[in-house]
């Protein structure tokens, strides 16, 4: 009885202590209102993609296949045939619908080879043999990542070179001499921004000339993306940096390593940079700070156990966002939060998965949060409205 009296007292004083700490040091207490509701549970394991309308979920199974997934039935609509052999398991590549939904891609695990599916019918639309350009014909180059264009008849991957290919045909339509980290096209289609570890620049779509340079001053860059309404690109690395699409010039720069991955905000209000354990919310005119989405470990931080935040998926709204943890945290990579952007409040811990969370989407009409978790697992929830 002393023993089962002593422990039920710990049990009640710990998360006191724990919580008066964190209202002490100033830390932010992220309880969130509620726990997330599950709509339903698919056997996906790798990255995911909606389709612009919101009905079909792409995504790899457990087998290595990739799959098409009626949303609102939960019922598989279609297995995507392999154009080559190809051992899927434990090698997940992103897959991409095209914007009018007609089509989706994935680079196939020997690394150069592009597939790009009808949507509809399951069927093979075109292969794409990315072309080896070592000299004596030994190594291929890479795609890392696909784009697809805003008229979507055009793909980019990423790579030793960045590449631009027909959708329809399969026809190479420019190669740029940029070993291309990350790519992303502007809203209307007309250019991409592309950068590598030390150079980046703005490229004519149509003719493939650069338009300009993106200079990263003695620094790096890692990623790269186009505002929602196309005025600015901004890349991040050693620093965030913003330039002014028409001219070229910069129009803001943050300081050394202020955040990680900018992403925009649907209507262009914000931009959500990834920081240690925190998520910054920034002003894409200014580069400005506004506030904090501080991180989950309090105290924890103090002693060396500090959580990075893997990636930031905005609503469609803008108005909420979902934060899935690093997988190297092992209290929070299987619990990603959502995040109300106004106030700064904790809205929902999507709690059930009993693997880390590598992948969070949001549907196109933010009625539901996909999540892919090394369990097996991708679960729908419903998001908060």
């Amino acid at each position: 009885m002393v023993v089962l009296l002593v422990v039920g007292l710990l049990a009640g004083i710990v998360p006191l202590v724990y919580h008066q700490a964190r209202h002490i040091l100033g830390l932010y207490d992220p309880t969130a209102s509620s726990d997330g509701v599950t709509l339903r549970t698919l056997p996906l394991r790798g990255p995911v993609a909606y389709s612009p309308d919101g009905h079909t979920l792409a995504g790899w199974s457990d087998n290595g296949t990739v799959e098409l997934w009626d949303v609102d039935k939960g019922t598989r609509r279609h297995v995507l045939p392999f154009a080559v052999n190809t051992n899927g398991r434990y090698s997940y590549r992103e897959v991409v619908f095209a914007p009018d939904g007609d089509t989706v891609a994935t680079e196939l695990n020997d690394g150069r080879t592009i597939q790009i599916w009808d949507t509809r019918t399951g069927a093979t639309l075109t292969v794409i043999k990315v072309p080896l350009t070592h000299p004596d014909g030994l190594v291929p180059l890479r795609a890392s990542k696909l784009v697809y264009s805003s008229d979507s008849r055009t793909i980019a991957a990423t790579g030793d070179h960045l590449q631009l290919w027909d959708v329809a045909t399969g026809t190479r339509r420019h190669q740029i001499d940029v070993s291309a980290r990350d790519a992303a096209f502007a809203p209307d289609g007309r250019t991409i921004a592309a950068v590598a570890e030390r150079q980046g620049g703005i490229w004519d779509v149509a003719t493939g000339a650069q338009v300009h340079p993106l200079d990263p001053s003695g620094g790096h860059f890692r990623t790269v993306g186009f505002a929602p309404d196309g005025r600015t690109v901004v890349a991040d690395g050693d620093r965030v940096r913003a330039w002014d699409t028409a001219t070229g010039a910069v129009r803001w720069s943050s300081g050394l390593y202020e955040g990680d991955k900018p992403v925009y905000a649907p209507d262009g209000s914000l931009l959500a940079e990834r920081s240690g354990d925190d998520v910054w919310l920034v002003d894409p005119e200014s580069g400005k700070k506004l506030r904090t989405l501080r991180g989950l470990h309090g105290l924890l931080i103090a002693v060396g156990n500090y959580a990075q935040v893997g990636q930031v998926a905005w609503a469609p709204d803008s108005r909420t966002l979902v934060v899935r943890h690093d997988t190297k945290d092992e209290s929070w990579a299987n619990t990603p939060q959502v995040w109300d952007v106004k106030t700064g409040t904790a809205l929902q811990l999507l709690k059930g998965h009993k693997g880390p969370v590598y992948d969070v989407a949001y549907s196109p009409d933010g009625r539901t949060i996909t999540t892919v978790s090394g369990d097996g697992t991708a679960r729908i929830w419903r998001a908060t409205p």
